[in-house]
């Protein structure tokens, strides 16, 4: 009996012996999930994993959303170096997959899938379309949105062909602008290109073609306050202008000078009022009916607030406020540049008491255009 009882032992041992040999010929060894990177240059993909054990090779999958799923597009030799480069579409946001296989005879063992990779290719083309000079110290740049950018870069140089050098980094998807306000009063080339995250680095796009710094026409329309800063400006601006002159040479004389002169997409500023603030209605109701007109032809039309005068024997600070707070509310269509209230903070001087010594017309001056946007 003990011996039956040993020979059915060593019969037992021997079974299990075969199964594990038969398993082990028949199944390879499942290999361990690799990890897969990547960075992207231009339309090109670079995917890079590290090498697991049990691998004989690799199978890389790539989502199409046409069978709203991955398919395999790439299969590896463990042997080979463990790096691919894939050419694809600029704009696009592309999604890979990867797996190790083991191969024995006719049979092969995966890994589990690898966590999913999305990899940006670079942005298109950024498009530049507006570098507009809006004051001596700043510049307004818009751009085209780029569907795939996460943010932008700006650059600058005072020669079209350079050197240019890097003046912002603005991240956002809906960033599609920003104000160079630091020019040195100088006009400059401009350029810019998008963005794109990717996991531990970025991508980026092409620049845009240079755009140099333009200026909209400005013309300001006023009265012997404005004489003086045409005398003491003497800049490129489009000065119609008079000494004593009010509403009735606005709308008689001016206005035939101004839209004779008038080029499209030209800002227009009204500073009228110290010598006659008591025909306010006829201003508003003139100006309620011209600026649609010169909105038309592209104008943006701005109402300066009268500044303060100091001794006039024919005006004073109240009738200006008044004059000033109903331009403000009844005149439609326009902008408003709240001169008064500049000048009550920062302080002023006169001359003669209506008329500012130069120090504070160059203040103005700056001013205005600070506010010309």
């Amino acid at each position: 009996m003990k011996r039956k009882s040993r020979y059915a032992g060593v019969l037992v041992l021997f079974l299990v012996f075969l199964w594990t040999v038969s398993v082990r010929a028949g199944s390879p060894a499942k290999p361990a999930t690799p990890v897969l990177k990547g960075t992207a240059h231009k339309n090109e993909v670079t995917l890079t994993w590290n090498q697991v054990k049990n691998a004989r090779g690799y199978h890389i999958y790539l989502y199409y959303s046409a069978d709203q799923g991955f398919r395999r597009v790439l299969n590896i030799s463990a042997r080979a170096e463990r790096r691919v480069t894939l050419k694809g579409s600029l704009d696009r946001i592309y999604r890979y997959k990867i797996r190790a296989y083991n191969k024995k005879a006719n049979k092969v063992t995966y890994s589990s899938m690898s966590k999913e990779l999305q990899i940006k290719t670079a942005p298109s083309k950024a498009s530049l379309k507006l570098a507009e000079k809006r004051s001596v110290s700043m510049t307004q740049l818009n751009w085209n949105k780029v569907s795939s950018a996460d943010g932008y870069q700006v650059i600058r140089s005072e020669k079209k062909e350079g050197p240019y050098r890097r003046i912002a980094v603005l991240p956002g998807k809906e960033t599609i602008s920003f104000q160079d306000t630091n020019t040195e009063g100088k006009k400059w080339f401009y350029r810019v290109r998008a963005y794109s995250r990717n996991p531990g680095s970025r991508v980026y796009g092409a620049y845009s073609d240079p755009e140099r710094t333009s200026e909209r026409p400005l013309m300001v329309i006023g009265d012997s306050r404005t004489v003086m800063l045409k005398e003491l400006i003497g800049d490129k601006t489009t000065w119609i202008c008079k000494i004593s002159m009010g509403y009735k040479w606005l709308a008689e004389t001016a206005v035939k000078e101004a839209e004779k002169a008038l080029k499209k997409n030209s800002d227009i500023v009204i500073w009228l009022g110290v010598n006659d603030p008591y025909n306010i209605s006829d201003y508003i109701t003139w100006l309620n009916e011209k600026i649609p007109v010169w909105r038309s032809k592209g104008a943006r039309i701005y109402i300066m607030a009268v500044g303060q005068v100091e001794k006039d024997p024919f005006v004073d600070n109240e009738e200006i406020r008044e004059f000033n707070a109903r331009m403000k509310s009844s005149v439609r269509g326009a902008r408003y540049i709240d001169l008064y209230t500049y000048l009550e903070k920062a302080g002023y001087r006169t001359t003669d008491g209506t008329h500012y010594d130069d120090a504070t017309s160059r203040r103005i001056y700056h001013y205005m255009k600070k506010n010309i946007r």
